[in-house]
């Protein structure tokens, strides 16, 4: 191999980890985002207090029976839903190493968008509902089962806002694989 050659594979490895670097950086933050929503859902999905209904007899109040935090486990699945496949069609453009084409950097732009404000509504709904929970709140047994069942929520609605701002982050990301356009 003459020098040439060699300053030409270089250049090349060297323009073709340039242009990985957003790929990687958006795959770590994707991955971050993940582990925020599944930690969040989790939390989330197992939360229950027990109490009694209006006529004495106990129930178990779940999660799901209330609908913030419907709205909230909705966020997190269409959220992990959307950040696994970007996982795996950025894992596999990295694995290529073939850059990325406009038609995903788009679909991965303006989709961030969508889910970034999912989530971050998610959680603004999860934190808002504690705020006015606790502001009207009594001091018995029953409010106890129900402040724990809260604080729970409230934990999960956090976790999420730690996956809204990550999702943030990579969505600025994914911003700079917007093909480039000229000014002319």
């Amino acid at each position: 191999m003459n020098q040439n050659q060699t300053s030409s594979t270089s250049t090349t490895f060297s323009s073709l980890m340039i242009g990985l670097k957003p790929l990687v950086g958006s795959l770590v933050m994707r991955l971050i985002t993940f582990s925020f929503l599944l930690v969040s859902l989790i939390v989330i999905a197992t939360n229950s207090f027990d109490a009694f209904d209006i006529y004495g007899f106990p129930i178990k109040v779940d999660s799901t029976d209330i609908h913030v935090y419907r709205y909230m486990i909705s966020a997190d699945v269409i959220g992990m839903a959307y950040t696994l496949l970007l996982i795996v069609l950025i894992f596999f453009q990295v694995k290529s190493g073939s850059p990325v084409d406009s038609g995903l950097a788009y679909f991965e732009f303006y989709g961030d968008k969508i889910i970034l404000f999912l989530l971050a509504t998610g959680a603004a709904a999860g934190l808002g509902l504690t705020v006015e929970y606790n502001r009207l709140k009594d001091n018995d047994e029953t409010t106890q089962n129900i402040q724990n069942f809260i604080n729970i929520a409230n934990a999960s609605a956090s976790v999420l806002l730690l996956g809204s701002i990550s999702s943030a982050i990579s969505s600025i990301i994914s911003s700079l694989n917007l093909p480039k356009r000229s000014s002319s």
